[in-house]
């Protein structure tokens, strides 16, 4: 793809691991939960879920006008991720001011990556930051808003060599509490 991800610390190395399987989708009511995620685009037929190519048309897991997480991660999606493969479901959870939640999640050399997040009602600053499996900071989102974007600023790329390689997506509420969603975009 010929990006690379790269901080001012340097450029994103982490040790190999296989890749786990990929975690159930998270349900609105319940909190949020560290577990594994596969990132890997594979297209396939259906909006909104894992594998769907995001267009002007696609539409969010779960997508209700009404609800403001799905319709609000439908909107950036066509905004910031067109083209891209959806590789995991919306994830919701709840979250208080301070509080934050870790997914450990496999990417796959070959690919760039978009992670967005949206937060709901009294959500006043939600950050994103994505670590490698030492916690060096490969790229982060504290802008102070409720829509985090990690890999629109710098392209998150990974190079092909680099093969298959685990991450960490740290989601943070900086300032109020409510549902947030996160979703995964990569490149086809």
């Amino acid at each position: 793809m010929g990006c690379t991800a790269s901080t001012p610390a340097g450029t994103m190395t982490v040790q190999q691991p296989p890749p786990p399987p990929p975690p159930p989708p998270m349900q609105q009511a319940q909190p949020m939960q560290t577990g594994p995620a596969m990132m890997q685009p594979t297209a396939s037929v259906g909006s909104g879920s894992a594998g769907s190519m995001v267009t002007q048309t696609w539409t969010a897991t779960g997508y209700n006008v009404s609800d403001f997480v799905s319709n609000h991660m439908t909107l950036r999606a066509r905004q910031f991720a067109n083209g891209f493969i959806a590789v995991t479901d919306l994830v919701r959870g709840m979250l208080r001011h301070g509080e934050r939640r870790t997914v450990v999640a496999a990417v796959v050399g070959g690919h760039c990556y978009r992670i967005i997040g949206v937060g709901g009602a009294g959500v006043q600053d939600l950050d994103l930051y994505l670590r490698d499996l030492t916690g060096n900071v490969i790229d982060q989102d504290r802008a102070p808003d409720n829509f985090p974007v990690i890999g629109l600023d710098r392209q998150l790329c990974l190079p092909a060599a680099m093969g298959n390689q685990s991450a960490q997506l740290e989601i943070r509420m900086a300032r109020g509490e409510g549902e947030i969603g996160v979703q995964v975009f990569g490149s086809p």
